[in-house]
């Protein structure tokens, strides 16, 4: 074999070896107001609007559907556990969503529901989520229209399917916890981690876990009581330099809300992260497991 085919081979090789890393790679999840809105007749693009019907109904991003967040849980009083297939299915199918489609999700500023459902989506094997950074409240700043029509659906086919590795549960936060490749994090406030408050019966947080609260990863000089702007990409790495990314990282928080944003903001940072959606309210309450305060 010659120097020049060796060196194909070589180079063959490490191009193997590197692809799949590829994925790990910093990827936006995010998309701002001005380019959605010079972006609005893009082919197979789908907005979706997770506020409440009534406010959607008072004014909406023009050409967007209506799915509130409360639809990505089970039920959404009682535990953060993630909707059910089959219900899942027929919402997808009934706004007209499949896993082609480009979808930018919004809310009303917060960030926390849209980031929500977005993982939710994840989970069902949306590969184009994305959000709108400062949700309706930053599209409204910039007096870009709004409507009050509301948009002909074409029901879709979707095909449930399920990507596993983007939702913890509770055995595999367990598991987690004794796993020196693994990490959790707790999104709760530093109260709540400490002990010092609790949406459970007990106090605390789950073993192992590091403490990183979902207020740490928006920028406090653009966003407002209302309105929540995510830091950028520089700065959400220093916040996270700690966590490895060799390792697998599981999110949590009172119920799978919160934790949303944190998982986003990993996933754009390229980590391997699952959000644990029925979170503190179901460790907290079940008094088989180990607690850490």
């Amino acid at each position: 074999m010659n120097i020049s085919s060796l060196t194909t081979r070589l180079v063959l090789t490490l191009l193997l070896v590197l692809l799949p890393l590829a994925h790990l790679h910093a990827k936006s999840l995010r998309v701002e107001s001005d380019w959605l809105s010079a972006n609005l007749q893009q082919a197979k693009l789908l907005i979706i609007d997770v506020r409440a019907k009534a406010d959607y109904l008072k004014g909406h991003i023009p050409g967007a559907v209506n799915f509130p967040d409360n639809l990505s849980y089970q039920n959404k009083s009682q535990s953060g556990h993630i909707v059910k297939p089959d219900s899942a299915s027929k919402l997808f199918r009934s706004l007209g969503m499949d896993t082609d489609n480009k979808l930018v999700i919004y809310d009303e500023g917060s960030m926390t529901k849209s980031a929500r459902v977005l993982w939710m989506l994840e989970v069902y094997n949306f590969s184009d989520v994305k959000i709108l950074n400062g949700g309706f409240g930053a599209w409204q700043e910039k007096n870009f229209p709004v409507s009050k029509e509301i948009p002909d659906i074409t029901p879709s086919q979707y095909v449930v399917q399920i990507d596993n590795n983007k939702i913890a549960s509770k055995f595999s936060t367990q598991l987690a916890t004794i796993n020196p490749h693994q990490v959790v994090i707790d999104a709760r406030p530093q109260a709540a981690y400490q002990g010092k408050t609790s949406s459970a019966k007990r106090y605390g947080h789950i073993p192992s876990a590091v403490n990183i609260p979902v207020h740490d990863n928006f920028n406090t000089d653009t966003s407002t009581d209302n309105i929540k702007f995510l830091l950028d990409e520089q700065k959400l790495s220093k916040l996270y330099s700690d966590i490895n990314k060799d390792n697998k990282v599981i999110i949590y928080c009172e119920a799978g809300t919160v934790s949303s944003t944190n998982y986003l903001v990993l996933r754009e940072l390229g980590y391997n992260v699952s959000n644990y959606d029925a979170s503190w309210r179901e460790w907290g309450n079940d008094f088989n497991l180990p607690i850490e305060n």
